[in-house]
């Protein structure tokens, strides 16, 4: 992911200068380059959340004094009766339709919005589709645009189990096979859920009448779609690695404030439909086992620190996980957290010794083994994966790369 250093220290104060940026990306664990004043961005698959201008700088809180707050459309909003059906609910436990009617008078870009295609060299396509662009950049959260003038019949969200062909809005006909999850009207396909609009439906320079889709879609329906698929897919990207389920009516009202910003807003109407109640997540608060585990000696007040700094919250005893930090789970992930901001480098050094009161290798590497698995350390194997088989080779179903199946 790029990430261009003139917008990621736009909510920065005082600013600082892009090594110092650099340095402190790496002590966090992300990987990147940085040309002409950009950062090429590799995350590791379980930071989703930091796919946007939020998600880093949500994660460079703990160095700097940022400011979080985008300004949003702040005005009432009115129920929109769409007429829509929800058919797999726990496949998409949220989701949200924003309509939004605009006066044919459309400024020239300008603030964030031509920031992000001149400094990053993104060609346009139309407006509407423009901002939907730009808010995934910066919040994380991808939408998908229909143009509201080809929106004439119930729209269902479902499963489907059959081969079927579908024309994406690149103009690219693909051929649907096995399960797939789609939004369709009574006749059609209008969009590869998570992955890919249809071409009937998509918005054009004229289109003056949009809806909006925002959903929260569960990992596992997304993943490996764009690879099957061969569509190059930003929006399935994100949803692959998940996307916070609490940020609709922010995204949404961060949407409607540029689009107030360069059009006359005619009419403006919102619906979401949450079928599953979300619970952050709660784990003990405690620096004794976080200090037991990286071999450190912080204070309570030093590790709430930290954990607030990086937008969680301390409750009595519990620590609240963030909506957006999906890949928090236990202990050890809370003390990764506190290692990344520490700096692993700056984590003392201490000596142990391994008695050896065996005799074979074998004994050696298991007593080595129980040793790592006993202070924290988990082992991964990981087998290379190439284009040729025999009567051994199995075929993975998703792989990476379309070459080496």
């Amino acid at each position: 992911m790029k990430i261009a250093y003139k917008h990621l220290v736009r909510n920065i104060s005082p600013k600082p200068n892009i090594q110092d940026i650099s340095s402190k990306l790496i002590q966090l664990g992300h990987e990147h380059e940085v040309e002409n004043d950009i950062f090429d961005m590799e995350f590791t698959p379980n930071r989703g959340d930091c796919l946007s201008l939020l998600g880093i700088q949500r994660d460079l809180n703990i160095f700097y004094k940022i400011n979080n707050h985008y300004p949003i459309y702040d005005k009432k909003i009115k129920k929109f009766n769409i007429n829509f059906a929800n058919h797999e609910k726990v496949a998409c436990p949220k989701i949200s339709f924003l309509k939004i009617q605009i006066s044919n008078n459309i400024k020239e870009y300008n603030g964030v919005l031509k920031d992000y295609f001149k400094d990053l060299e993104i060609n346009r396509n139309n407006f509407f589709t423009d901002i939907s662009n730009y808010i995934s950049y910066e919040m994380g959260q991808p939408t998908h645009c229909y143009d509201a003038s080809k929106i004439r019949d119930k729209i269902f969200f479902k499963k489907i189990n059959e081969d079927c062909l579908f024309e994406t809005l690149f103009d690219k006909e693909i051929k649907l096979t096995g399960e797939n999850y789609v939004f369709a009207d009574k006749n059609k396909i209008i969009n590869l859920a998570g992955v890919v609009g249809d071409k009937s439906t998509s918005c054009s320079p004229t289109t003056r009448e949009v809806i909006i889709e925002c959903a929260y879609f569960q990992p596992e329906i997304i993943i490996g779609k764009s690879i099957k698929y061969d569509v190059i897919s930003e929006a399935s990207h994100k949803f692959e690695r998940g996307v916070d389920i609490n940020n609709h009516d922010l995204v949404l009202r961060r949407f409607l404030k540029i689009v107030e910003d360069h059009a006359e807003i005619i009419k403006v109407e919102l619906i979401t439909e949450s079928n599953a109640k979300f619970k952050n997540k709660e784990i003990e608060f405690s620096s004794k086992y976080i200090n037991k585990i990286l071999g450190t000696s912080i204070d309570d007040k030093q590790y709430k620190n930290f954990l607030e700094n990086l937008f969680f919250k301390v409750n009595n005893d519990k620590v609240i996980v963030p909506s957006f930090r999906s890949d928090i789970a236990h202990q050890n992930d809370l003390a990764e957290e506190v290692a990344r901001l520490i700096g692993y480098d700056d984590i003392p050094k201490k000596e142990f010794n391994i008695i050896q009161n065996v005799v074979s290798s074998q004994s050696i590497e298991n007593n080595i083994k129980s040793l790592l698995i006993d202070n924290g350390f988990c082992e991964v194997i990981n087998f290379p994966f190439v284009n040729s088989s025999n009567e051994k080779s199995f075929t993975l179903d998703n792989p990476l790369y379309l070459n080496k199946p």
